[in-house]
């Protein structure tokens, strides 16, 4: 049995607010902020029943391949770069046992175990969405905050290196 939860933003929220929902449900599951002036782009991840925090994730200041950190509050650390990121990918999270493979650019993605080969997720952006609206199917809830915040943290990389990408086209005037 397989969970499907989805990660939408607040389009008019200065702190960058996204909701991860449930879903067949529509139930909130976490809430994600970030601060709206931070140059290391902190972003926090909280359980939305509890109120607990779950995590940080924050950029490595000054860092070409935009290196970031997820600090687990119940679990290991990890971290991921932009480095490696290209059309077809396979980045590993050794601090997890994870590997993503993928085209994680357009959000298409899957998620496994190293040393079982298990697809424990897959990532997809949905295409027909208004808001731009991700969706990952979790296949191992055991996990679910990790591959939860690897979702968000991917979504992140992803909001950053677009806008990159933006403020280097020039218009001709």
């Amino acid at each position: 049995m397989s969970r499907t939860i989805t990660i939408t933003g607040r389009l008019a929220s200065i702190h960058k607010k996204m909701d991860v929902t449930d879903a067949q449900t529509g139930e909130v599951l976490y809430t994600v902020s970030a601060k709206a002036v931070s140059a290391n782009r902190w972003t926090y991840v909280t359980d939305a029943t509890t109120g607990e925090e779950i995590a940080q994730i924050h950029r490595k200041p000054a860092s070409i391949h935009h290196i970031y950190y997820v600090d687990m509050v119940h679990g290991p650390d990890f971290q991921m770069s932009t480095q490696l990121f290209h059309l077809k990918d396979i980045k590993d999270i050794p601090e997890l046992g994870l590997q993503l493979r993928g085209n994680v650019m357009d959000f298409n993605f899957t998620i496994v175990d190293q040393a079982t080969d298990k697809v424990l997720a897959k990532g997809h952006r949905r295409l027909a969405s208004l808001h731009r609206i991700y969706d990952l199917e979790i296949f191992d809830e055991s996990k679910q905050d990790e591959l939860v915040c690897i979702f968000i943290l991917l979504k992140r990389m992803i909001d950053v290196r677009k806008g990159e990408m933006m403020s280097t086209i020039d218009v001709p005037t």
